[in-house]
């Protein structure tokens, strides 16, 4: 029997690499029970990070199996000693067979789901037709079961030795040593421990994981449509929407009709929209918008607004998800940038409240829209606020399985709330 142990990094790498494979497994036993929607979608996003983790780090075991001195295997017969190695081979075609199988399946997906590994780094797709996708769908649920049946053998391999051959097989890989007796069980209850932590970790995730959710769109505040110019806000906009807006009540404020006023938006507004998916409420905004509004509550014949709103600056504060927004299944920024909503005639409802009826263009598309606000001007300043619903399917907003409104609502509400200063 050699005492010979593995180096220090040969020693991390196993344990990583295993505690690792563990979590995996039980992280995807979930998906076929979750329903998706928005939490799925991070579990998802866990799992590929995970997965191009164990095989970043098998790549680089496998380099080390053959650069560094490993001990020498202990003397067995000889089909014990075929059966090892066809394990270890194995575990290596799983370690790395396994991601590289989830990649091709999430790089010929029907929808393009962007990864980015743990929220930070983009996986770029692999350039590979759709035909692969089958296969190595087959593939990757294959070797996921292969994997469990290769770790119980692994560990009843390793048991054997410890303990019925008399082999210290525990002090060759594990970072401190280990000796004969009763430290053996310490030992083995850490490991246990450790997978059963990892194991249970990956199963019950998903409802530890917090769904990231931009802070409540802001429905009420009292404010007056005092209406943009072209200016970028960074915090805010004014939108377009369909729908009744929920008038702020405030104290009665005396104003003075501002003939034609050019308007513009001061910072520190909000342009806000929640989405339902699944039942799970998905809340948003946009960063930035320009408007050109002119408007006096005693011309309002000649009154008119126009605002776009820069789509690229939606955010919905996690950004694998707004990669999905971005791209082409939803608001197809790179086709279509922006979003512009055009008044044709305001009118007065009542009170402070008015209505702008005129159109929306949205991802190409264009669609009649009646806008409700509530607006109080006192003097030279402003408050506009609002809220209002769009119909994303109207627009082609979410195509290829996104289209359907069983998962993603078709209704998406949208909140807005703004000072302005009359420039003239």
């Amino acid at each position: 029997m050699t005492n010979a142990r593995y180096s220090f990094i040969a020693m991390l790498l196993h344990w990583s690499i295993a505690l690792a494979l563990v979590f995996q497994i039980a992280l995807g036993w979930q998906f076929e029970t979750l329903e998706r929607g928005a939490n799925l979608f991070g579990l998802f996003q866990l799992h590929k990070s995970v997965g191009i983790a164990i095989l970043v780090l098998s790549i680089l075991r496998l380099a080390l199996r053959y650069t560094l001195p490993r001990p020498a295997a202990f003397a067995d017969n000889i089909w014990s000693q075929r059966a090892a190695k066809m394990v270890h081979a194995a575990f290596y075609i799983v370690m790395i067979g396994g991601p590289v199988t989830g990649w091709i399946l999430v790089s010929t997906a029907k929808i393009g789901i962007p990864t980015m590994l743990f929220g930070t780094i983009p996986l770029p797709h692999l350039p590979i037709g759709k035909a692969f996708h089958e296969p190595a769908e087959i593939a990757h649920e294959l070797l996921a079961w292969v994997a469990i049946g290769l770790l119980v053998l692994h560990v009843a391999g390793a048991l054997r030795h410890q303990f019925f051959k008399g082999e210290n097989i525990l002090g060759r890989m594990i970072p401190w040593a280990v000796r004969r007796g009763g430290s053996v069980l310490v030992t083995l209850s850490v490991i246990f421990a450790a997978f059963g932590f990892a194991f249970w970790n990956g199963y019950t995730i998903s409802s530890a994981l917090p769904e990231k959710t931009a802070a409540p769109v802001s429905a009420t505040p009292a404010a007056p449509i005092a209406t943009p110019s072209a200016t970028d806000t960074k915090d805010g906009a004014e939108n377009t929407s369909e729908g009744l807006a929920e008038a702020a009540q405030e104290t009665p404020v005396a104003d003075t009709a501002v003939k034609l006023a050019d308007w513009q938006i001061a910072r520190g507004g909000r342009l806000g929209f929640t989405v339902d998916w699944n039942g799970t409420p998905i809340n948003g905004s946009f960063g930035r918008w320009t408007g050109d509004i002119h408007f006096s509550k005693d011309d309002l014949a000649r009154s008119a607004i126009t605002v776009n709103v820069d789509l690229g600056s939606a955010t919905t504060s996690d950004a694998q998800r707004d990669e999905i927004l971005l791209g082409d299944s939803f608001f197809n920024v790179a086709a279509h940038p922006k979003a512009t909503f055009k008044s044709s005639s305001i009118t007065h409802v009542g009170g402070d409240t008015y209505r702008a009826r005129g159109t929306l263009n949205l991802n190409g598309r264009t669609q009649p829209l009646s806008l409700d606000f509530n607006l109080k001007i006192n003097g030279q300043s402003a408050k506009v606020s609002g809220t209002s619903r769009i119909k994303r399917t109207a627009f082609g907003v979410g195509s290829g399985e996104w289209a359907a409104t069983d998962e993603v609502a078709d209704n998406v509400s949208v909140s807005f709330n703004f000072s302005a200063k009359a420039k003239n």
